[in-house]
């Protein structure tokens, strides 16, 4: 017996992985997406959606959700689903001696979908005394993680930060790639300000390892003397590695993201690095803003969503179930209106400009099921 029978009409459709730009129905039987030509019944749910736009549900790469375990997570459902985010991704709030309290706990209760990776070190992300010193890693903890946990692990986070490893330069890089080779994973690595040359901790990195903060603004940045995009990143990207803007409080330079868009350098990911200094505050305050500051830098509006939801599945492994609204994926679906209105985007180097755009959330479903609504929708 179906359940849920929902008709979203008259919405301008984003879907970046098929490639659809126009307006489209969307039909929701129970909790996946069906044939939007199926036929009505007075069970069915129909939802006038004329002036909103209609996307995949968003996935967050790059946020810190581990409420309760880290001091400076958010909770997971209150922090996603007013933005339209129905997947999101733990950015190494834990490590590998409290991470499995995340697992067991948290994520289970969690309406929003949640994937981690894993620091290093295995205190986690203290935002405090982090020791990143590679000797005392613990792979065969971590070994039995992802045996116990394969389809939530996502692979290794570690920083580079010279305010954070010091005199131990790229021993911690090095370590953790090595790890991530014995478990089969990716390594995700925070750039701020690093302890080496970009140019020379980049050779290290491999196809499909990420790039966090990949616009940020301290100390040694992607950009050369010219202010263009250094010719290393460029060949990073060409075997594989991901670029992650990962904006964050503290981790994102205007100038920078400006500069390297100019240069044709777009990010393969748009995500939040959402945490209690970000959620509803300046210069973050959602994924959504995160967005719609790059659409003020010149991103056209269907490569951004698809910085936030194609790409990242396919990161995720997930392109069959969510980034999509292809019949028989996942129901998870974000509705949003594109106000024309000025706008003033900041970052803490205190860089301002203006755009004329915001992305303002209306509706959120996850699995079919409306978890979060507008009062205007």
């Amino acid at each position: 017996m179906t359940t849920n029978d929902i008709l979203i009409k008259n919405a301008h459709v984003i879907d970046p992985a098929r490639e659809i730009n126009s307006q489209q129905s969307i039909r929701i039987i129970d909790d996946v997406i069906a044939a939007s030509d199926l036929p009505i019944s007075e069970h069915t749910e129909i939802i006038d959606a004329r002036g909103s736009y209609a996307f995949p549900g968003l996935i967050d790469y790059h946020a810190h959700v581990f409420y309760g375990g880290s001091h400076s997570s958010v909770p997971p459902d209150l922090a996603c689903l007013p933005f339209g985010v129905t997947t999101v991704v733990d950015a190494g709030s834990a490590g590998s001696a409290n991470v499995e309290s995340f697992l067991r706990d948290q994520i289970p209760r969690s309406l929003v979908r949640i994937k981690c990776f894993v620091t290093a070190c295995p205190g986690g992300q203290l935002w405090q005394k982090e020791d990143y010193d590679p000797d005392y890693f613990d792979l065969p903890r971590l070994r039995q993680l992802f045996l116990r946990y394969p389809d939530t692990l996502l692979g290794l986070k570690l920083k580079e930060e010279r305010a954070v490893v010091d005199m131990l330069g790229a021993r911690p890089l090095l370590k953790a790639i090595e790890m991530a080779e014995t478990l089969n994973c990716r390594v995700a690595v925070h750039m701020t300000d690093p302890v080496l040359p970009t140019e020379q901790l980049l050779e290290a990195f491999r196809d499909g390892d990420v790039f966090a903060h990949c616009y940020h603004g301290k100390g040694d940045t992607l950009l050369d003397s010219r202010g263009k995009v250094k010719a290393a990143a460029h060949a990073a990207r060409k075997r594989g590695v991901i670029f992650d803007c990962a904006h964050g409080r503290n981790n994102f330079s205007q100038r920078v993201a400006q500069q390297a868009i100019e240069d044709d350098f777009l990010p393969d990911i748009i995500s939040s690095d959402l945490s209690l200094l970000t959620l509803n505050r300046a210069p973050v305050f959602g994924l959504p803003w995160v967005m719609s500051k790059f659409l003020a830098m010149g991103m056209a509006l269907d490569r951004v969503v698809a910085c936030c939801t194609q790409r990242p599945a396919q990161l995720l492994g997930m392109s069959d179930h969510i980034g999509s609204l292809a019949p028989g994926h996942c129901a998870d679906v974000a509705l949003f209106k594109l106000e024309q209105r000025s706008v003033t985007f900041t970052d803490v180097h205190q860089h301002a400009f203006t755009g004329k755009q915001l992305l303002v959330p209306q509706l959120t479903f996850k699995s079919g099921v409306p978890l979060w609504r507008s009062l205007a929708v």
